[in-house]
């Protein structure tokens, strides 16, 4: 049963995620009006507040938690994939959408 609420759209950007004073890098692989989903080599635990921006046309700043993580192990180390949930909402506008 699905239970997304709201589209997905496939991205690549890149995506720069900090939270306490950690700071992660990796790649916005897709997104939603309420959520972003990233891959990185670095995990973080689900419920963590993080401040996020993604690199599009324009940098865009959400912030968030982490609602889930799922680890992937593949050539010699493990890549995380983890749903990122914006609490501001409307990443979606018509400047996304193209």
């Amino acid at each position: 049963m699905e239970r997304r609420k709201d589209p997905r759209y496939k991205i690549d950007a890149a995506v720069e995620v900090r939270y306490g004073t950690h700071t992660i890098y990796g790649k916005a692989v897709e997104i939603s009006t309420h959520g972003i989903r990233i891959e990185s080599t670095d995990p973080i635990e689900p419920g963590t507040e993080v401040e996020a921006v993604l690199f599009l046309k324009e940098p865009e700043r959400v912030s968030g938690e982490i609602k889930w993580v799922l680890a992937e192990p593949g050539q010699g180390r493990v890549n995380y994939k983890m749903g990122i949930y914006c609490k501001s909402g409307d990443l979606i506008t018509d400047n996304h959408n193209s």
